[in-house]
């Protein structure tokens, strides 16, 4: 019990975080990154939303949720490598193993794999209506070697900004959803993502094609 408090009262002041960077004029934008051997860099940035959460405080939190994963899973699974605060803003770098202890830690789906994979494993993405860096649409299912072409599905939550880094150049963004959520091309190998769905939806999948 006293585990899965201390997770999410994590999970809030970490949210709280994400949501609010990018509404501050000179904020910096959260991000992830992905390293050749599999691992996610994933940096958080923003201001505190509640009187409540102080640096210190916040680095203990992160600090226990780190070592509760750990003893549950890989010690190396999850690494905390700073918390900072610099000019009001606050940061926070977590480094992780693999995509899936991304996942398992957050509380958020983060796929990586082929086009095929993925529509294997469920993700129907025929039906996800995805444009090229010049704007054009684009039919996945008849692209040149759809199958073998890698994708990642990472999810949102409503307020979120998130920059996303990837190893290879992005070749397809689902289109921007009537729900708020925009995706757009940020460099050849970057993807912006702005969650601006209501409150009310809990959140939202953007699907990136690279190579």
């Amino acid at each position: 019990m006293k585990k899965a408090r201390g997770a999410v009262l994590l999970m809030i002041a970490v949210l709280g975080l994400a949501g609010c960077g990018s509404q501050e004029k000179g904020a910096g934008v959260s991000s992830i990154s992905f390293g050749k051997n599999g691992e996610v860099i994933h940096q958080i940035v923003g201001s505190f939303e509640q009187d409540y959460y102080d640096l210190e405080g916040l680095k203990t939190l992160a600090a226990e949720r780190v070592k509760e994963y750990c003893a549950e899973h890989d010690q190396e699974a999850v690494y905390l490598d700073s918390v900072k605060e610099k000019g009001g803003e606050i940061s926070l770098l977590f480094q992780y193993a693999t995509a899936e202890d991304y996942s398992s830690f957050n509380y958020r789906q983060l796929y990586m794999g082929t086009v095929k994979e993925a529509n294997e494993g469920g993700y129907d993405l025929d039906s996800i209506a995805f444009i090229s860096p010049e704007g054009d649409p684009i039919e996945l299912g008849f692209t040149e070697d759809a199958d073998a072409k890698k994708i990642l599905i990472i999810e949102t939550k409503s307020g979120e900004e998130l920059l996303v880094n990837l190893e290879g150049k992005v070749l397809y963004i689902n289109q921007s959803a009537n729900s708020g959520q925009e995706v757009s091309f940020a460099g050849k190998k970057s993807v912006l993502i702005r969650d601006q769905a209501p409150e009310e939806k809990a959140s939202a999948l953007t699907y990136i094609v690279y190579e």
